[in-house]
């Protein structure tokens, strides 16, 4: 009993003291992800359409058909690529990839932008 007691002190510690250097999450940075849809993005998806694919816009229609209308799932399409579209992790050079936090603002971007019909 006395062992259990201090291992759970000993990890509640650990966590509160973990809590104290790590930076709580803030949310999406739309910002960040304006500017990250800019630089890798709008070559092929300016305002929304797709000028590879023109059937594999970013319009709410589209995205709902093809099952990427939320966060989760767009990220993994970013973070995987699919067909013409390029993957942003794994086994690419450091410069093009993006990290969890930048793919959540994009895609959070992507879907506000979407909301507002990408005027």
């Amino acid at each position: 009993m006395l062992l259990e007691r201090f291992t759970t002190a000993v990890a509640a510690a650990a966590l509160v003291s973990m809590a104290a250097v790590m930076p709580a999450y803030a949310g999406p940075d739309l910002a960040n992800g304006a500017t990250i849809f800019e630089a890798k993005c709008v070559a092929c998806h300016a305002q929304g359409g797709n000028i590879l694919s023109p059937g594999k816009t970013l319009q709410l229609n589209a995205l709902e058909r093809d099952g990427y209308a939320d966060v989760e799932t767009m990220v993994e399409l970013i973070r995987k690529g699919k067909g013409q579209m390029p993957k942003y992790q794994g086994a690419i050079p450091k410069v093009s990839r993006l990290t969890d936090e930048e793919m959540v603002d994009v895609a959070s971007f992507v879907l506000k932008r979407t909301d507002e019909k990408w005027q």
